[in-house]
């Protein structure tokens, strides 16, 4: 069994880049992880797809990954030249949580492959990742501003629609239907700074209540 030490991971369901880590998330500090040398077109399928791994593999793995004070239960370290990615299992062998690493860990990883031998991995795909073109930072903005104006909908809190309707697009309207139906539509289109400006709003208005 090979391993590599100190790296840290933080694990979602979806892939982001470390640069899309963010403060909220559970980031962990690995200090110990068992690490696989996989041929380039294993390494895409583990980007591209959710896999399941045979009960072989996953005895292999079986609490190797250390933190600081526990272990994770089926959690390995992928690695081929053109980069790494780590995976949390189940007990079923189901890829359910995914991490990239960070660039200088990822360096450190890559110069591994000249010291450990190709592990041909056992694996079968159970669904394609389908990959979203917009960043983290920018649908999170997007639920926030959809979960406000969805209440204050719902609540029937006009002016206050009303309002941001108003700094959004910088124009009144008295349909109310037609307002909603426009904040939504908008909310499909690519991020502006008029929803930054919304977002911006709906918080502050969070923080003096």
């Amino acid at each position: 069994m090979n391993y590599y030490y100190d790296i840290v991971l933080n694990f979602q369901e979806d892939n982001y880049m470390f640069y899309e880590w963010e403060e909220e998330d559970n980031i962990d500090i690995i200090k110990k992880i068992p690490i696989f040398q996989i041929n380039l077109k294993t390494f895409k399928d583990l980007i591209n797809n959710e896999i399941k791994v045979d009960t072989e593999f996953l005895d292999i793995i079986n609490n190797k990954t250390e933190l600081k004070n526990k272990t994770l239960k089926y959690v390995a370290l992928f690695v081929s030249k053109n980069g790494a990615i780590a995976l949390e299992f189940n007990d079923f062998g189901q890829s359910i949580y995914r991490s990239f690493l960070q660039v200088d860990d990822e360096l450190g990883v890559i110069e591994t492959i000249f010291t450990i031998p190709v592990y041909k991995l056992n694996y079968e795909i159970t669904k394609k990742i389908v990959f979203n073109k917009n960043l983290r930072k920018e649908d999170n903005i997007k639920r926030f501003i959809k979960k406000e104006i969805d209440l204050l909908y719902k609540n029937k809190e006009i002016d206050k629609l009303k309002y941001l309707y108003n700094e959004w697009f910088l124009k009144d309207n008295d349909d109310i239907i037609k307002i909603y139906s426009e904040m939504n539509k908008k909310l499909q289109d690519k991020l502006s700074d008029r929803e930054i400006t919304i977002y911006n709003l709906i918080r502050l208005s969070y923080n003096n209540v």
